[in-house]
């Protein structure tokens, strides 16, 4: 905990720094849920395809961050990580020039089953 899943326009590879969004995505969790850095991870997908509308505008692309948190943080506490987490988005995808970026977050609780493990073989 805390999960991200950054799926991102294949268009946006070279203008979107993904480690450096991760890093900074992570600082920020820490910030406002006031966890351990370590429970942090990121995972990005890269999108060979995405559509946005109709599909008439070969400019438009997508960035949709999905962040898993564990259960009991407030209403309030979910609203702010989501617009900072969106700023952040924003920030990271301003040298796509060019490109017309939907850019979305959505924060939600990781469920009631939810274990982790860490191991050193």
């Amino acid at each position: 905990m805390p999960h991200a899943v950054v799926d991102y326009s294949d268009s946006l590879t070279g203008a979107f720094d993904r480690r450096a969004f991760a890093l900074e995505l992570h600082a920020l969790v820490v910030e406002i849920l006031d966890t351990a850095v370590g429970n942090c991870k990121t995972r990005f997908h890269r999108l060979e395809e995405s559509v946005v509308g109709e599909g008439t505008d070969a400019r438009a692309v997508v960035v949709h961050v999905e962040l898993a948190i564990a259960r009991g943080r407030t209403a309030g506490t979910k609203s702010r990580l989501t617009a900072a987490v969106l700023e952040l988005v924003e920030r990271h995808t301003a040298k796509a020039a060019g490109l017309e970026i939907h850019a979305s977050v959505d924060v939600r609780d990781l469920g009631e089953a939810y274990t982790k493990s860490m191991t050193t073989p």
